[in-house]
């Protein structure tokens, strides 16, 4: 599955206009970016989840830092990706 990239929320990886390629039906790991469906449509999203279950999604160009979700453990279930970005080299998780 490929994806046009419609915003700059995957710089320097991926620049607006560009291509994504998504594999499908993946289970993601720590620092993975996925397509998940929110109130903004469609979003990639990098994911992380701690040892409570509670899941975090960050836009991996930070200058959007103000759009990190978090998710509790109690909605977790409900929360539904749609596929795995495949890039040829790792995101490091944000650290701010």
């Amino acid at each position: 599955l490929f994806r046009s990239v419609l915003d700059d929320s995957l710089l320097p990886y991926i620049k607006l206009g560009g291509i994504a390629r998504v594999r499908r039906r993946t289970d993601l790991r720590d620092g993975e970016v996925g397509l998940f469906r929110s109130q903004r449509g469609m979003v990639f999203r990098q994911f992380c989840r701690d040892s409570q279950g509670n899941i975090y999604l960050f836009p991996v160009n930070r200058r959007y830092r103000d759009l990190d979700l978090t998710i509790s453990h109690r909605r977790a279930d409900g929360l539904v990706c749609y596929g795995k970005l495949v890039l040829e080299r790792s995101i490091p998780l944000p650290m701010d």
